[in-house]
């Protein structure tokens, strides 16, 4: 019976990762990075549907205050932006309550250059065409008269 330590098996452990395993968790993680930013951009709407958003809250908002502050306001539609108007004495002068709303690089045209909203809900019957590319979505005005 041999006492002592026996040499003749020696166990060798390996401490670490080798290359190619590293190789491999890099690759990964590089792939589902690509992935993830992939599906971000593809949840985020294009700047048509963002316009048309924005511009249907600008007509809403136009409506409150139009409400709110029992007068008349008409929003002018240019071709780059929608400015807000007040009856101030007798001559229509920009309204500062209502920012400006620039559309960027989305072509926009409307059926009228002016739309009138009155206090007690009436709206100018419009459409607004918005496009882009080959996308394009269509706003119509809707009368609110309480």
């Amino acid at each position: 019976m041999a006492t002592g330590n026996n040499n003749n098996s020696v166990i060798k452990h390996n401490a670490g990762f080798t290359l190619i395993e590293l190789l491999v968790v890099v690759v990964i993680v590089g792939i589902l990075t690509s992935l993830v930013t992939l599906s971000m951009n593809l949840a985020k709407p294009s700047a048509v549907k963002s316009l048309k958003v924005k511009i249907q809250n600008h007509i809403a908002s136009t409506q409150n205050h139009a409400q709110l502050y029992n007068k008349p306001i008409r929003l002018i539609i240019r071709s780059n932006k929608i400015q807000s108007l007040t009856l101030n004495k007798s001559s229509w002068k920009p309204y500062k309550a209502l920012p400006v709303l620039e559309f960027g690089s989305v072509a926009v045209d409307s059926d009228v250059d002016t739309i009138e909203i009155l206090p007690n809900g009436f709206i100018t019957q419009a459409s607004i065409i918005l496009s882009k590319d080959d996308e394009s979505s269509i706003i119509n005005t809707k009368t609110n008269e309480r």
